[in-house]
């Protein structure tokens, strides 16, 4: 073997010697990373910004943990890190980072359940969603009322967004912002709501609006599911005589933001309130809550009564009247005897 031949020998016998350390440092780093993802468990909450930089989210997540070297690189080149995060808020409770880099990636922020019960009214909505710090009231009601962003929503415009939040259980992040958290109130409302409510209201002689206004108040009236119909009907059979609605609940809408719970004979007779409906005769400017879907029903197919007049009893349940007369008889045994 001469010189020239031998010395080859050597540079490929070198040759193959660095490639296998290269391999066996690459495996090895490989390694390292992917037993660090699997057996490595965090407990931490942290938020991650919209267009937040890789550098700031991988600080957030690994900045107290001991990891291999080069790691961030290789979240970039094998997990795809720069691209694959979503912002929100995230809660990681004995979470391997395998787990975490997953829950990243599909956005598993963390929720909040709330339940917004039948009638409640956009603020009572708006204080719910506050103390489960979701939004601020302040922010929820803004936007509830925002003319421009109620066109965006509903194609149309009104004074407000009530009647139209549905009533029922959602799963907000926290820190959401007001208009998703309308849109998908408003987008329950759209499929709850029964596809011929407007053909059905307007045979009753009600537009859509005043439909949906007319729900709101009979979802205030009474908390029996049964009785939706009769009080529809007494409400329509006032309509159609041109008798003020005379509705508790109307007025107390108009003041709501400083009403306290007593209601007065000087709020029954204040001309400054557009909801007083012991002034001001037909339906009051806008819904007053937001309803659940027997009330829209009930709207659309109401009982076929002569009532004009209902009384609650002790227990709730509300006992009705053709005339004036037999409600007052009624009035005085359900409410002045009780007393």
């Amino acid at each position: 073997m001469n010189f020239k031949t031998k010395k080859l020998l050597n540079f490929f016998i070198l040759l193959i010697f660095v490639i296998f350390i290269i391999t066996f440092l690459i495996s090895f780093w490989i390694y390292k990373c992917e037993n660090f993802i699997n057996n490595t468990y965090i407990t931490t909450e942290i938020k991650i910004e919209k267009n937040e930089n890789v550098s700031r989210t991988y600080d957030k997540v690994f900045k107290y943990l001991k990891t291999p070297i080069f790691f961030k690189k290789y979240l970039i080149l094998m997990y795809d890190f720069a691209s694959n995060r979503k912002y929100g808020y995230y809660k990681f409770t004995n979470k391997n980072i395998k787990s975490v880099l997953s829950d990243l990636k599909n956005g598993n922020t963390l929720k909040t359940k709330v339940t917004i019960p039948e009638g409640f009214n956009i603020y009572q909505i708006a204080s719910t969603l506050e103390k489960s710090k979701i939004i601020s009231y302040h922010d929820f009601i803004n936007t509830a009322t925002n003319n421009e962003i109620i066109v965006k929503i509903t194609g149309k415009s009104y004074k407000t967004l009530e009647g139209f939040l549905y009533p029922e259980t959602y799963f907000f992040q926290y820190d959401e912002t007001p208009i998703n958290i309308i849109k998908a109130m408003y987008k329950e409302f759209t499929n709850k709501l029964p596809s011929n409510f407007t053909e059905k209201v307007k045979e009753n002689g009600l537009t859509f609006y005043e439909g949906l206004i007319l729900a709101s108040i009979i979802q205030k009236e009474t908390y029996i599911d049964a009785e939706y119909p009769l009080i529809a009907s007494v409400f329509y059979n006032r309509l159609n005589r041109h008798m003020p609605l005379q509705s508790d609940p109307t007025v107390i809408y108009g003041i709501f933001q400083k009403f306290n719970g007593n209601l007065q004979k000087r709020h029954l007779k204040d001309k400054n309130n557009p909801y007083n409906t012991y002034i001001y005769k037909g339906l009051p400017p806008t819904p007053i809550c937001n309803p659940s879907i027997n009330a829209l029903k009930a709207v659309m197919y109401p009982a076929k009564t002569d009532y004009l007049y209902f009384v609650a009893d002790k227990n709730g349940k509300h006992h009705f009247s053709k005339t004036y007369n037999e409600h007052r008889r009624k009035v005085y045994k359900y409410q002045i005897l009780r007393k």
